[in-house]
């Protein structure tokens, strides 16, 4: 009986082992989840400064802020982009660079940052479908 209680107690610490094991991969599970929903990245995200603080979205402070911009003497667009770094901003296109409309534009808006380029005097294009 000898051989047969410690194949029993072998037993019972194979299954303890996958008790084990499958706690593991639950606690493992349940992370991952946690990481899933409060919206850890891996390599950054498009927040305003890259972090995982929650703050408005681009879109949304673009759209709030896009009729004070427009309203700046020698502004004639305003969008969403991308710096040279990948990173997105909000964009202000000038007629041209003075430095009392640099002093005006705003560096950053809300923790996004803003790319000032000059465009040129934007014209409407006469209808074509007429």
């Amino acid at each position: 009986m000898v051989n047969g209680a410690r194949s029993h107690e072998a037993g019972r610490r194979v299954s303890g082992g996958a008790a084990a094991l499958r706690r593991h991969a639950r606690a493992t599970l349940v992370l991952a989840l946690l990481a899933t929903l409060t919206g850890c990245k891996a390599g950054g995200s498009d927040s305003p400064r890259g972090d995982a603080v929650t703050q408005r979205s681009l879109t949304d402070v673009l759209a709030a802020h896009s009729p004070a911009l427009m309203a700046i003497p020698g502004v004639t667009a305003v969008a969403e982009s991308r710096l040279a770094n990948g990173r997105p901003c909000i964009l202000v296109l000038v007629v041209g660079m003075t430095p009392q409309l640099r002093d005006r534009i705003p560096r950053e808006i809300e923790g996004w940052p803003v790319r000032v380029d000059v465009s040129g005097e934007i014209k409407a294009m006469p209808d074509s479908a007429r």
